[in-house]
């Protein structure tokens, strides 16, 4: 389901266009090979117009951030990842939290020989920033119909300072998972609602390169980026 590949490979920038915030991150469908390292390089672009902060401010019009993560896969369907979202490479205020950092781990049960649970939670904080305790918790059923098909949904849940809202937050996320051939596949996540994660992620994948977009939900606030980055593993030969 990953793409293989020992050497990082340079990554480029492509535009899209913007009008709010940026959506949090989540990875909801883990490494499942054990004794595997696993590292993501991915840069966002947003392009932002008429866009202000809380002090009445313009926001900077282009915005580039990159993400950067590291996960290793123990035996038994555990992962552990240390994440670091939205560091600002240039502009910036096109996301409401910049360099925040995570500790993610996912649990993955097989309940039978094509369907999966798989659970999760993401706790962290923002360091340029007055702390605030972010936590988030997912539950998802993995099922492959088919070899290079796999699909899933469930539930999450966001507390009010990562939801940047009021009130904590449930909704639902699905997505799904198409290898077309061993060098090509297709990726997507959605969430629901109207929070800090709510929208969908679309990536094409040819080897370990990835480009793809952001696509903001209706009325969250967040907003369309590009999306460009290299994911790879390092494992048993």
């Amino acid at each position: 389901m990953r793409a293989v590949n020992k050497y990082l490979i340079p990554f480029l920038l492509i535009p899209a266009l913007a009008f709010g915030k940026g959506n949090h991150k989540l990875d909801t469908t883990p490494e499942l090979e054990s004794d595997v390292w696993t590292i993501q390089i991915e840069e966002n672009y947003y392009h932002t117009t008429n866009a202000y902060d809380s002090n009445g401010k313009a926001l900077p019009i282009n915005s580039n951030y990159i993400n950067a993560n590291i996960g290793y896969t123990f035996d038994y369907g555990l992962v552990a990842q240390v994440a670091t979202y939205n560091c600002p490479l240039s502009g910036g205020g096109a996301q409401n939290f910049e360099c925040d950092t995570y500790i993610n781990l996912t649990k993955t049960i097989n309940l039978r020989d094509n369907i999966n649970l798989i659970i999760g939670t993401q706790n962290g904080t923002v360091f340029n920033s007055p702390a605030q305790w972010h936590h988030l918790d997912f539950g998802v059923l993995s099922y492959t119909p088919i070899q290079g098909i796999e699909m899933h949904g469930g539930s999450y849940f966001v507390n009010s300072y990562l939801a940047t809202l009021p009130v904590d937050v449930i909704g639902y996320t699905g997505g799904f998972v198409a290898k077309f051939k061993p060098k090509l596949s297709l990726e997507a996540d959605y969430f629901d609602g109207h929070n800090n994660l709510s929208g969908a992620q679309l990536n094409f994948f040819y080897k370990s390169y990835y480009v793809g977009v952001i696509i903001p939900e209706t009325g969250s606030g967040n907003q369309y980026a590009g999306v460009v980055g290299v994911r790879f593993s390092l494992g048993r030969n």
